[in-house]
């Protein structure tokens, strides 16, 4: 009788917990690239893209661990944008042109094959940075995320500074 008690207890956390889990690790989808572009232009803010695959261990390691908490990080108005899109989905989303586009698509402009994937990017959809290219695999995946979002930002300012000379 207690060890039923208590596998149902485990059952019943373990599904109360996966439901929980999948809710706040969902980022939003990069429905339109031209209206997030256009915000992170405004804000001067990169534009993060997490290119992952369903059931990929991997992307919800970097999804939950370091793109949820830099989504909520720091001053909002000075936070980039993240968005998630599907690496090999053909779902349509707006692109940066305005134009109907995809997941794939988009991957495909970037040269990106491997999931989890994230581009750094302008509100244009230029690449700030090279493509972090893989996931968490030596413990060192926020380093380099801080050190591609540094250089983002740096390149960010000396646009400005060459359009403002």
């Amino acid at each position: 009788m207690l060890r039923a008690i208590v596998h149902t207890a485990l059952l019943a956390a373990c599904v109360a917990g996966s439901g929980a889990s999948a809710q706040h690790t969902a980022l939003p989808a990069s429905g339109d690239l031209a209206a997030d572009g256009h915000d992170a232009a405004q804000r001067r803010v990169p534009l993060v893209i997490l290119f992952s695959l369903p059931d990929c261990s991997y992307c919800e390691t970097v999804r939950r661990n370091y793109l949820l908490p830099l989504s909520r990080e720091g001053v909002p108005g000075q936070r980039p944008i993240i968005r998630e899109a599907g690496l090999a989905s053909t779902a349509p989303l707006r692109g940066f042109d305005k134009q109907a586009s995809s997941g794939k698509a988009l991957a495909s402009r970037y040269g990106i094959r491997v999931a989890p994937s994230v581009a750094i990017l302008d509100g244009h959809g230029k690449l700030l940075v090279p493509v972090l290219e893989g996931g968490d695999v030596a413990g060192m995946y926020g380093a380099y995320l801080d050190e591609a979002l540094a250089g983002a930002r740096r390149a960010l300012a000396a646009s400005k500074n060459r359009r403002t000379e």
